[in-house]
């Protein structure tokens, strides 16, 4: 555990997850988005605290799930945490410009 606590990786992807989980939850109570995610959609319309603990619990099961395969093939995570990281970044921002539009 140790580890993922020191990977760069990893502590990204988290960080990034835990940035959208808040940012979502803040600007939806404002009314100034919508939930593009299917699967989350009918959480968040039912309240942001349903939405938050539902992602967070996610968040924090691939964190314990990367964090032990991790010390199996720690290249390998490496590799797919930081391609995920950028894909977030890649999607979430599309999904606010395309929002904006």
């Amino acid at each position: 555990m140790k580890a993922a606590l020191r990977n760069p990786a990893l502590l990204t992807l988290m960080a990034i997850g835990f940035v959208d989980l808040i940012a979502t939850a803040i600007l939806h109570s404002k009314g100034l988005i919508i939930e593009l995610n299917p699967l989350m959609r009918p959480l968040i319309e039912r309240s942001e605290w349903h939405f938050a603990i539902a992602k967070g619990a996610t968040l924090v099961a691939a964190f314990v799930v990367i964090a032990s395969y991790l010390r199996t093939n720690p290249e390998f995570v490496r590799k797919a945490c930081w391609t995920g990281s950028i894909a977030y970044l890649v999607i979430w921002t599309l999904w606010f410009v395309a929002a904006s539009i």
